[in-house]
């Protein structure tokens, strides 16, 4: 089984958040906001939030908490340095995180 970390070296290179999938999502924006304020104020958000708690990163943390997705737009998993390090072309689901929950 793929166990992708929970860490800022993923964070960092995760693209979740330019995913057509939830660009246009008011939650994630709104999550993002809070992490960008704590950040800005010097707080390590990485300590702070939980997995779940982060608005992305979803082959860590599995299915999305936002229910205003837009399934219908092309995934870009593929695309993700993260997806490619941890080889989660082997693992099912093989897209879509957000929405069918972290590989297996």
């Amino acid at each position: 089984m793929a166990k992708v970390l929970y860490n800022l070296e993923n964070m960092e290179k995760c693209i979740c958040c330019i995913c057509k999938v939830q660009r246009t999502s008011d939650c994630p924006k709104k999550r993002t906001k809070k992490i960008q304020k704590l950040e800005a104020n010097g707080i390590d958000t990485l300590s702070l939030l939980d997995p779940e708690e982060f608005p992305w990163l979803y082959c860590v943390i599995g299915k999305a908490i936002c229910n205003d997705l837009k399934y219908s737009e092309e995934c870009i998993c593929k695309k993700c340095m993260v997806w490619k390090e941890y080889n989660l072309e082997k693992f099912m689901p093989d897209e879509v995180y957000c929405r069918e929950g972290p590989p297996k």
